[in-house]
């Protein structure tokens, strides 16, 4: 029972602690005068897309076969959105991998600015807010996109006071990690209640002369301070495989018996290893002959990703066969 009351305590306190929410779907007008989009068409040869291709909406949905899986691969680069290629159809999502089975996106919509071709400057938007802000601690969360990271773009949160008539810059989105939507959370403080919140979008110099587009969904603002941002951390791991093949010396060792030699001769090859040397030894009588062959030990380092492998491998003995026969001759 104790458990029960302090579940609706706490579901309770959730609700009267979100004071703002506005995600631009059904029509809703989040920022004054700023425009909005709910998807781009893409095909088999559309390049990256240099504005989000759906909202935050759609790429949350998730069903009893799973959620949206991100990113996968389209063409030739990594797909962060859900993807659309018909009009008269909805976008849809791979689940479970990148390659797995595909549902259906909830498609909302997202407010974005768009900077011309070598356009500069910053344009300004009112947050249309339908209640009212208390003083005291606050938090203001939101998703953000920057096309790319060349282009000097930022998205700025700006309270005013309208009674002290100052004005405060809170939060700078500027931080651009992939061709995907980012979210950023930040405490703020009021003094005053009623503030007036601006989000302002700037683009200064850049190299840059493609257009540019800065987007904004999901807006959240409630008068406790922000929970920290889940983060994901990816371990990964190489393996290094050695194999190695060792080859043996063989010995051989025969025994010639000979009654016409009366002297003794000795004769000396060189082996392949240049720090060992085999000897042929012949007696008067009976003639021990011993050869020594050598063979190369080598290792080979099989690593998973791509390398260069260098193989040396060291030069084979002479022919036993021609030195038998020179043996032979000197008998």
């Amino acid at each position: 029972m104790i458990f029960i009351k302090l579940f609706f305590f706490v579901f309770i306190l959730s609700i009267n602690s979100q004071i703002y929410e506005c995600d631009f779907d059904y029509g809703q007008i989040c920022l004054l005068g700023l425009q909005s989009a709910s998807y781009i068409l893409l095909n088999e040869t559309s390049e990256q897309p240099r504005q989000p291709a759906s909202d935050v909406t759609a790429i949350e949905t998730s069903n009893d076969m799973g959620e949206c899986y991100f990113p996968f691969q389209l063409n030739s680069f990594e797909m962060f959105f859900c993807e659309k290629s018909d009009p008269n159809l909805p976008s849809t999502c791979p689940t479970l991998n990148g390659t797995g089975p595909r549902i259906n996106c909830s498609e909302g919509e997202y407010g974005y600015e768009l900077f011309e071709m070598g356009e500069i400057g910053y344009r300004s938007y009112k947050v249309d807010l339908t209640s009212q802000l208390s003083s005291g601690q606050h938090c203001i969360r939101f998703y953000y996109y920057l096309s790319d990271q060349y282009s000097n773009g930022t998205i700025q949160v700006i309270i005013q006071d309208t009674i002290l008539n100052q004005n405060q810059t809170i939060l700078i989105a500027y931080l651009r990690l992939q061709n995907r939507w980012h979210e950023i959370r930040e405490n703020f403080y009021l003094d005053n209640p009623n503030p007036t919140i601006y989000f302002l979008f700037q683009r200064e110099y850049s190299s840059d002369f493609l257009p540019y587009y800065m987007a904004v969904d999901d807006i959240t603002i409630i008068d406790l301070e922000c929970d920290p941002i889940p983060t994901t951390t990816i371990i990964t791991t190489t393996q290094t495989l050695i194999s190695t093949t060792t080859a043996t010396t063989t010995r051989i060792i025969s025994t010639i018996s000979s009654s016409t030699q009366s002297s003794q001769s000795t004769f000396i090859s060189t082996s392949t290893n240049p720090m060992r040397t085999s000897s042929t030894t012949i007696n008067q009588g009976t003639t021990s002959i011993e050869i020594i062959s050598s063979t190369s030990t080598y290792s080979t380092t099989n690593y998973p990703q791509s390398s260069t492998i260098s193989t040396s491998t060291q030069q084979g003995s002479s022919s036993i066969k021609s030195k038998l026969n020179k043996l032979f001759f000197l008998i």
